[in-house]
C-alpha cells in the first residue's frame, strides 16, 4: 500500500463515528498486503522492514513509521480533545467533530526529544514480530536517538511468562530476571547518559507482560532500584499527555478532592443476580470467586487521609451506578480497591466489580470507563491484573487501563497479576506518602517500591504494579496526621477515666454519708 493511499484510508477512517468501527478499520487496513498474511507474518514482516531501515542509516523514518500503526484510537482521542480544548464537553456517545487527519496523527524523533521534560527521563519503544523477526528498540533521551536491534520476541516469550509466573508465586527467579534483562533492557541502557533515572517503555507484544521493575541488572540489582520505570501505549499518546494540563476543567486553588472504592458488596451477597451479573460470576469463579475484600475498607479510607476534601464508598454506596452516573470531573484522584477480572482473549468478559445498583449488575466493563468524564490526575486500580488485556495488533492492550486514559484520567496504575488486599495496604501507604511529598506518579510508585524492598516483601507484593501513561503527573496531596498508637490511645483513655473518677469520687462520697444519716 502507497504512502498517499494509507493516508486516505487514515483520513476517511477518523471520520467515523464509532470507536469500535475506526480500530477494526485499521485493523483491516494495517493486514492488507499483496498475499494474503496471517495476522503473525504480517507483525513480522512490519518488525523485518523497520529493521532494516533502521540498520540502514534512516532510524527516523522507521521510528515515524512505526508510531502510525501504535494507539491509533487513543491517539486521535487525545488530538480531538486538544483541537476541542475550551469547548463543552461533549454528551457521551456523541459524534466528535474536529477529527484528526494522517498527517496530524505522525510522531517525529524531534517531537518525542523535543518533549522530554528533562535529562533524566528517557523514552524507549520496542518493535517486534514472530516468528523470527528482529526486535528493534528506538532509545531517545535529550541527547538524540539511536536504534538497537535486539532478538526476535518469540525468542523471549517462553521467559516472559514463566518469570511473571515465578514471581507471582512467591519463587527464585532471579535467573531469568537476570537474562531478560541482558537480552530486552541492558543493550538500551548502555547507550543512555549516566544521568538518566526515568525510563519510559512502549512495549510490544509479549513485551507488555515484562514486570520491568523486577529485572536483575548486571551489577545485580532490581532495575527499579536505579529507575523509575512507566508504561506508554506509544509515543503519540505519551505526547498528547504530556501536553495536557493538570486540573483542566477545576478552577485554581481548587483543593484537591479524592473519591475512593472499597470493600463493596457484590451481586451474590445481596442474592438479587440477573443473567449478566451471573454471567461475570461465572468468569470470576474460575479465577478466584468474588469473596468479600474487608481490608480494602481500609485502603480506601487511607487513600482519602491523604486528600483535603475526600468522597468514600463502602459496601452497598461503592456502587457501578454512582461512579456512572455522578459528576466526576471534581475528583483529582479515583481509587479502586475491589476486584476486577480480565480476559487475556478479549474485552467481553473484562470487568471491574463494584456494587449492583438500580438497573446496574456492578461490573462495570472497558466500555463503560471510556464513557465517563474524567478530569484526574491519577486513577489507582488495586485490583488483580488490571493491567492486562488482549494484546491488539496496532492497539496496544486492550483493558482497563486505555480506556481509563481515552475518558480524561493524565496517569493509572493497575497491576499485573493477583495481589492480596492486607499486604496492598502497605505499599499504598507508602505511594501515597511519597505523593504527598511532591514526588511525580512514577518516581513515587518507585519510591513505595524500594520501601517495600526495605521491608523485606518479596516481589510478588510490589513487582505487580506498574504506572501507565504519564510518569510526570504531580498530585499536591497532603501528609496526614500520624495515628496514635493503640498503647497511646488505651493510656489516653485510662487517663481520662483516672481524671473522671477523681472529679467524681467527693460527690459519691457526700451520697454515700447522705445515705448512711
Amino acid at each position: 500500500m502507497s504512502p498517499a493511499a494509507a493516508d486516505e484510508l487514515d483520513s476517511w477512517r477518523s471520520r467515523l463515528s464509532e470507536a469500535a468501527v475506526r480500530v477494526m478499520v485499521f485493523q483491516a487496513t494495517a493486514m492488507q498486503t499483496e498475499s494474503a498474511e496471517e495476522p503473525g507474518e504480517q507483525a513480522a514482516r512490519v518488525a523485518r522492514v523497520l529493521s532494516g531501515l533502521a540498520a540502514a542509516g534512516r532510524a527516523p523514518a522507521a521510528f515515524q513509521l512505526a508510531e502510525r500503526r501504535r494507539a491509533r484510537e487513543l491517539r486521535d482521542r487525545f488530538l480531538r480533545a486538544e483541537a476541542m480544548r475550551g469547548a463543552p464537553l461533549p454528551a457521551a456517545g456523541a459524534a466528535t467533530k474536529a477529527a484528526p487527519n494522517a498527517k496530524d496523527a505522525r510522531v517525529s524523533t524531534s517531537d518525542v526529544v523535543a518533549a522530554l521534560p528533562d535529562t533524566r527521563t528517557a523514552f524507549l519503544e520496542y518493535v517486534g514480530g514472530s516468528p523470527g523477526a528482529p526486535t528493534t528498540v528506538f532509545v531517545l533521551q535529550r541527547a538524540g536517538m539511536r536504534a538497537l536491534r535486539l532478538p526476535p520476541l518469540d525468542s523471549a516469550a517462553e521467559r516472559v511468562s514463566t518469570f511473571a509466573a515465578l514471581l507471582e508465586s512467591g519463587a527464585d527467579a532471579d535467573a531469568l530476571a537476570r537474562s531478560l534483562a541482558g537480552a530486552l533492557l541492558e543493550p538500551a541502557l548502555a547507550v543512555l547518559d549516566p544521568g538518566v533515572t526515568r525510563l519510559v517503555i512502549v512495549p510490544d507484544g509479549v513485551l507488555h507482560r515484562v514486570p520491568w521493575d523486577a529485572l536483575r541488572l548486571r551489577d545485580g540489582r532490581y532495575a527499579v532500584q536505579r529507575y523509575a520505570i512507566s508504561l506508554a501505549p506509544s509515543a503519540g499518546v505519551a505526547l498528547a499527555l504530556w501536553r495536557e494540563p493538570p486540573r483542566r476543567r477545576q478552577g485554581p486553588g481548587t483543593p484537591v478532592r479524592l473519591l475512593a472504592f472499597g470493600d463493596p458488596t457484590f451481586s451474590h451477597e445481596r442474592g438479587d443476580e440477573g443473567a449478566a451479573a451471573r454471567n461475570y460470576r461465572s468468569a470470576f469463579d474460575s479465577t478466584g470467586g468474588l469473596a468479600r475484600l474487608k481490608a480494602s475498607a481500609d485502603e480506601a479510607r487511607l487513600a482519602a487521609r491523604y486528600a483535603p476534601e475526600s468522597v468514600v464508598r463502602l459496601r452497598d454506596d461503592a456502587s457501578a451506578s454512582f461512579l456512572k452516573r455522578s459528576p466526576l470531573t471534581g475528583f483529582r484522584v479515583i481509587h479502586f480497591a475491589t476486584h476486577a477480572l480480565v480476559d487475556d482473549r478479549g474485552t467481553a468478559r473484562t470487568a471491574l466489580a463494584l456494587a449492583p445498583g438500580p438497573g446496574e449488575s456492578g461490573f462495570v466493563g472497558p466500555g463503560d470507563l471510556e464513557a465517563l468524564r474524567l478530569d484526574a490526575d491519577l486513577v489507582v486500580l488495586s485490583a488483580c491484573r488490571t493491567a492486562g488485556g488482549k494484546v491488539l495488533v496496532g492497539e496496544g492492550v486492550q483493558g482497563l487501563t486505555a480506556p481509563l486514559l481515552q475518558a480524561g484520567s493524565r496517569s493509572v496504575v493497575a497491576t499485573q497479576w493477583r495481589i492480596g488486599d492486607r499486604s496492598t495496604l502497605a505499599l499504598m501507604r507508602a505511594f501515597y506518602d511519597a505523593l504527598a511529598s511532591g514526588l511525580p506518579v512514577a518516581d513515587a510508585l518507585r519510591a513505595a517500591k524500594l520501601d517495600a524492598l526495605r521491608r523485606g516483601a518479596p516481589a510478588s507484593e510490589w513487582a505487580a504494579f506498574v504506572a501507565v501513561g504519564n510518569p510526570l503527573v504531580e498530585v499536591p496531596l497532603r501528609t496526614p496526621a500520624p495515628s496514635a498508637a493503640p498503647w497511646l490511645t488505651w493510656l489516653a483513655g485510662a487517663a481520662v477515666l483516672g481524671l473522671l473518677g477523681a472529679y467524681l469520687r467527693p460527690f459519691w462520697r457526700r451520697r454515700r454519708a447522705s445515705v448512711a444519716e
